[in-house]
């Protein structure tokens, strides 16, 4: 209705553009007074709290970056070493290595296991800092496959982690497992 209004009047199509913007202002205004009116009588969020609910997801860190992953052969052994980030941990009896083709692999642990009482799993035995395993290479295996799981003391708990490695010229390639 008002476009057949400004077109069969041409005289009136400035005012009609000054009422819409004398409107689209009223709008704004008023908005901004009812917005302004609520802050002042809303509790106000500390800089803590707001931090608190920004900060939320981002400060857990990916699988990789919390429990730093690496491999390589030592003359007759194969050493896997997870670098954990502070307050992370990986469960003992989390961790599932086995060999292709399949062989029955005599797993060292360097480091000792601290039993802890765990909200979803009761209680566990986990490594903090650093672990290190190792077993003897047999050179007929090709791949070996990992699975292990870990948390951070904040509560979060990451899904089981895969990885594959395959041994070619005597170098260890690591790719993530599915």
């Amino acid at each position: 209705m008002p476009a057949l209004l400004v077109s069969l009047h041409p005289g009136i199509t400035k005012q009609y553009k000054k009422m819409q913007k004398v409107i689209i202002n009223l709008f704004l205004i008023v908005g901004f007074t009812i917005n302004f009116h609520y802050s002042l009588h809303a509790d106000p969020l500390t800089d803590s709290s707001i931090q608190g609910i920004l900060k939320g997801p981002q400060d857990i860190l990916p699988a990789d970056e919390s429990f730093k992953f690496s491999a390589f052969l030592q003359e007759d052994r194969i050493i896997l070493t997870w670098e954990l980030k502070e307050n992370c941990f990986l469960y003992k009896d989390k961790f599932l290595i086995s060999s292709l083709p399949e062989e029955n692999l005599q797993i060292n642990t360097s480091q000792i296991p601290v039993t802890i009482l765990d909200e979803y799993f009761g209680e566990v035995e986990v490594f903090f800092n650093k672990v290190t395993k190792s077993f003897v290479r047999n050179p007929l295996i090709q791949e070996i496959s990992l699975k292990y799981q870990g948390c951070n003391e904040k509560g979060f708990c990451y899904p089981v982690i895969n990885k594959q490695l395959v041994i070619k010229n005597e170098k260890i390639f690591i790719y993530k497992g599915t």
